[in-house]
């Protein structure tokens, strides 16, 4: 076992320590952005508990070379999921898809890991935080520093998932506070925030305080306003909170927010992206289109990337594809184009006719760096 570690510990260096000069080969494509989402939460594309921390050190370096090797320039690293951490944090507990166990230190930093391998790669790499999700469904925190069980006060609990609830002022100044705390550590070039508003059915909800969500912030806070309103102005508040935090942590920070690729979707959670672009609080927007071409009804890719010709107003727009569905036993009707790897190529030419698309990101690292995914696109793409 120890032999074997050893030799794993050497595989380390060879990946993760090379030279500035090594590093200055590689050639970042500035003329289109290309990122990879590289999704930690439920070890999705990376870690496995399972493994031993050097063999997941590794590994993570061989996804991050392994997508620069394919022509990725940008990195979008998770390392906040349910209000734990894949870095030391004061704030956050250690997030336990590293070692099974939440708040136990892993004997390693993945974010400072992460941070030197993409440079070292000639490669951006953004910091990816949930902003309001607590925990998954089928997970129970335990550790003290989890905000579940150091400001339950801070929690929602609808239709039993938690949520942090941004109408809350100590909970707007939390975010700001695990913003800083990124910011200020790690040499990151991006913070990005995803989809994790208000929970997805809230809006249309009339009981909604029988399931769950208590409404004393808004009655608290609300000054008269309807509630929509006061709803759509919270989730402005801490998207405009966290722009404001990254640019004065770091000027040479962007901040990026990815949103679902329908408005009518990220606007049923309180988040609307006109709002952000009028208003100035964020440097890109990455909509997630999620569907083939030629589909029948509105989710149809061509008819929701023209939509954000509407909002973009020449904020950049990298649009999110979905690498995920490829050849997935669910790709059925609508989404059968995806059972061939040409959907790809169809919906990149597209988006690189579009003037306002400036480039894209993959979702996710682990399904474009599968053989036949990653030689196409080799081969066809860059």
């Amino acid at each position: 076992m120890k032999t074997k570690l050893l030799t794993l510990l050497i595989c380390l260096c060879a990946f993760g320590l090379r030279s500035a000069g090594q590093a200055e080969s590689l050639v970042v494509v500035n003329d289109e952005f290309r990122g990879a989402w590289l999704a930690t939460v439920a070890g999705l594309d990376w870690p496995s508990c399972d493994d031993h921390a050097i063999v997941q050190q590794i590994r993570l370096i061989e996804q991050i070379k392994g997508l620069r090797e394919l022509g990725c320039n940008t990195l979008i690293f998770q390392v906040v999921s349910n209000m734990d951490a894949l870095y030391p944090s004061k704030l956050l507990p250690w997030s336990a898809v590293l070692t099974g166990t939440e708040g136990r230190n892993p004997g390693f930093d993945p974010l400072a890991l992460a941070v030197h391998v993409a440079h070292d790669c000639g490669m951006q790499i953004h910091a990816w935080i949930n902003p309001l999700r607590v925990c998954r469904d089928d997970v129970t925190p335990h550790d003290s520093l989890h905000v579940s069980i150091s400001h339950p006060e801070w929690v929602q609990n609808y239709r039993h998932k938690l949520y942090l609830d941004p109408g809350n002022p100590e909970v707007v100044d939390f975010l700001r506070q695990i913003a800083e705390e990124i910011l200020g550590k790690y040499d990151v070039d991006g913070l990005h925030i995803d989809d994790y508003f208000y929970p997805d059915g809230l809006r249309k909800d009339s009981n909604f305080e029988k399931n769950g969500w208590r409404n004393d912030m808004y009655e608290k806070y609300g000054a008269g306003k309807p509630v929509d309103e006061w709803r759509f102005g919270t989730i402005n508040h801490v998207v405009r909170t966290l722009c404001e935090t990254t640019h004065s942590v770091r000027k040479d920070v962007v901040f990026g927010i990815s949103p679902s690729g329908r408005l009518v979707n990220t606007c049923a959670l309180y988040a609307d992206p006109r709002m952000w672009v009028n208003e100035g609080t964020v440097d890109y927007l990455a909509p997630q289109l999620y569907w083939a071409i030629g589909r029948t009804d509105a989710a149809a890719f061509e008819q929701v990337l023209d939509s954000w010709r509407f909002v973009s107003k020449g904020v950049p727009v990298y649009v999110g594809l979905a690498a995920y569905k490829y050849a997935q036993g669910i790709n059925k009707g609508q989404d059968a184009p995806y059972l061939n790897l040409a959907e790809f190529k169809k919906e990149l030419d597209m988006c690189r006719e579009t003037w306002y698309v400036k480039g894209h990101i993959w979702f996710r690292t682990k399904d474009i760096l599968q053989d036949d995914f990653r030689a196409y696109i080799l081969s066809e793409l860059y």
